[in-house]
């Protein structure tokens, strides 16, 4: 009660900043951050958010933070709206690697190299600044790492005789034989894999991450032009196909286009679905609803001959509109939260990778559970897509796909208005 209080008292006092024009540097030196944060909204990490802000205020009397919870497949578009009202932006947000060249592209984001020293990069992980920088602009600061791997059932690959996959065909055979009849009604109730199938970014993601592991870039720049690997040949329609048919042959659960990442998250845990293609936040997921799965979970790299994942990091930007003392202030904020709890309760709770040093060494991910994702990091992910284009490219790549899973489309003319539709896009940022 007395936590929620204390919320209830921070957002009232904000307000009171609102009221009066947004952000604001008080005359007494009084600062107020607006933080518009998707880990706010989720279960059940969010309440961390709050616990992290509330102890920096306590070391810092002279901030107030504000948080405003905002889903993560809303907080993008709603910060794209308010690039023509600088004004109205928080003064730092959550943000990812696939959507931060967007932000980017939109001006919203401050250099942070403007405020991290040397000292201060130390603390972060190889790779992990770096992958936030565009055109030698630090965009955003990472606090969790989302690689993508595949989690899968332990207990069942060893009661099933399997191998770990390193090929798509591999995938196949293994998700052919996860998929069962297990109470002998007729009727499949347990699928090997459980596709996210859904026309959103959760989706769209994940499928860009199938593609990318076959050797195809969806976008690239060559001589100060952006280029696609995608067109209609033998080959593409072939992997295209690859993922649809698994579908169209059961693998996975049926109604697949109202499969979101909710839902597909829930399947897993509730052991509907024996392989789970995802970040590690789905494990987090996973012994939240079923503790009972402790133990029984693994986890392997995407298979395929090319890396599948960029390093999947999360985290603040700030606001190219603050003030000075604003964004010094958020910097510290990010800092704080990354570095400060020793116990990395939000990242136990929610399942993703610290992204500071010295949280890649703690217990809880030393397991099987984050072998894959900790072997992928070691062995190295995709560089940052910096594609400004980035939203418009996953919905050309979802809209395929849902094509052909509700029947209106086949694979052919699924790939043919997919190429349509990139070449259309290129042009756009040519």
């Amino acid at each position: 009660m007395k936590k929620a209080l204390t919320v209830f008292a921070v957002v009232l006092l904000s307000a009171a900043f609102l009221f009066a024009g947004g952000n604001a540097e008080s005359d007494d030196g009084q600062i107020s951050i607006i933080m518009m944060d998707s880990y706010a909204a989720e279960d059940p990490h969010g309440q961390y958010v709050y616990e992290y802000a509330e102890k920096f205020m306590e070391e810092h009397p002279n901030v107030t933070i504000e948080i405003q919870a905002v889903a993560s497949n809303d907080i993008y578009t709603r910060l794209a709206a308010m690039a023509t009202s600088p004004d109205e932006l928080p003064t730092m947000f959550f943000t990812s690697a696939d959507q931060i060249p967007t932000l980017y592209d939109l001006g919203l984001t401050e250099d942070l190299n403007n405020y991290m020293t040397d000292e201060d990069k130390a603390l972060w992980t190889d790779g992990v600044i770096e992958s936030g920088i565009i055109n030698g602009d630090l965009t955003y600061i990472p606090v969790s790492l989302q690689p993508t791997d595949i989690i899968y059932r332990i207990d069942r690959f060893e009661e099933a005789g399997l191998e770990i996959p390193t090929t798509w065909d591999e995938f196949i055979e293994c998700a052919k034989a996860l998929t069962k009849d297990t109470d002998g009604d007729g009727v499949v109730d347990q699928w090997g894999f459980g596709m996210v199938g859904s026309n959103d970014s959760s989706g769209q993601s994940r499928f860009m991450s199938y593609l990318w592991s076959n050797g195809y870039e969806c976008a690239y720049e060559e001589d100060g032009e952006w280029k696609t690997d995608i067109a209609a040949t033998p080959e593409f329609i072939d992997v295209f196909s690859k993922w649809t048919s698994m579908n169209a042959d059961g693998l996975v659960p049926i109604g697949i286009t109202e499969v979101n990442y909710s839902t597909a998250a829930n399947y897993f845990a509730m052991g509907y679905t024996s392989m789970f293609l995802t970040g590690p936040n789905a494990l987090g997921v996973a012994y939240s609803s079923n503790p009972d799965l402790r133990g029984k979970l693994g986890s392997f790299k995407i298979p395929g001959e090319y890396s599948g994942t960029m390093l999947g990091a999360e985290g603040y930007a700030i606001s190219s509109y603050a003030s000075d003392a604003e964004k010094q202030a958020a910097y510290e904020f990010i800092k704080f939260f990354a570095t400060a709890d020793t116990e990395y309760k939000f990242w136990q709770s929610s399942g993703k990778i610290p992204a500071v040093k010295a949280g890649q060494s703690v217990e809880f991910i030393t397991g099987e559970d984050y072998e894959g994702f900790l072997q992928q990091i070691a062995d190295g992910c995709r560089p940052t897509l910096t594609f400004p284009g980035i939203a418009g490219l996953k919905g050309a790549l979802g809209d395929a796909y849902s094509a052909v899973f509700s029947g209106e489309m086949t694979n052919e003319q699924a790939v043919d208005s997919l190429v349509a539709d990139l070449a259309e896009l290129m042009e756009d940022y040519n």
